[in-house]
């Protein structure tokens, strides 16, 4: 279960992902986004990173694996994938997700906005019309 106040809430694989294939990208890794499924869940679509065969699944813990484990036991199916040049919008999106969806979270969005050089405005946009008339 997430924390309360958690910038990582039920869909944090697709935030960590993109944040991690975007600090990846600008650093010259040719890191791709993967969407796919994961064996110990299986019917959920799950996000990750893939940098030259390299596997990296930052919110890996979810399933119970230890994230810094060499080795997975499951088994990671590949759907789609984007190039890490394109996540600038893909992490916008998700932070301004999380932005509307936790206020408790709005102080650690800004944080990561900052630190992965995100550009606050759109983010702090409402996602639904009546978002800025509702508490």
């Amino acid at each position: 279960m997430p924390r309360r106040g958690s910038l990582y809430p039920a869909t944090g694989c697709k935030l960590g992902a993109s944040l991690l294939a975007l600090e990846l990208g600008r650093s010259g890794a040719p890191a791709e986004y993967v969407t796919g499924f994961y064996s110990a869940a299986p019917g959920e679509e799950h996000r990750w990173v893939e940098v030259d065969g390299l596997l990296l699944d930052p919110t890996r813990d979810q399933f119970h694996r230890d994230p810094f484990a060499e080795r997975y036991e499951g088994q990671y199916e590949r759907t789609d994938a984007k190039a890490a040049s394109e996540m600038e919008d893909e992490a916008t999106l998700h932070l301004r997700f999380h932005w509307s969806a936790n206020r408790r979270a709005q102080d650690a969005i800004r944080e990561a906005a900052t630190r992965y050089r995100l550009d606050l405005v759109p983010i702090e946009q409402p996602l639904w019309p009546f978002e800025e008339v509702c508490p």
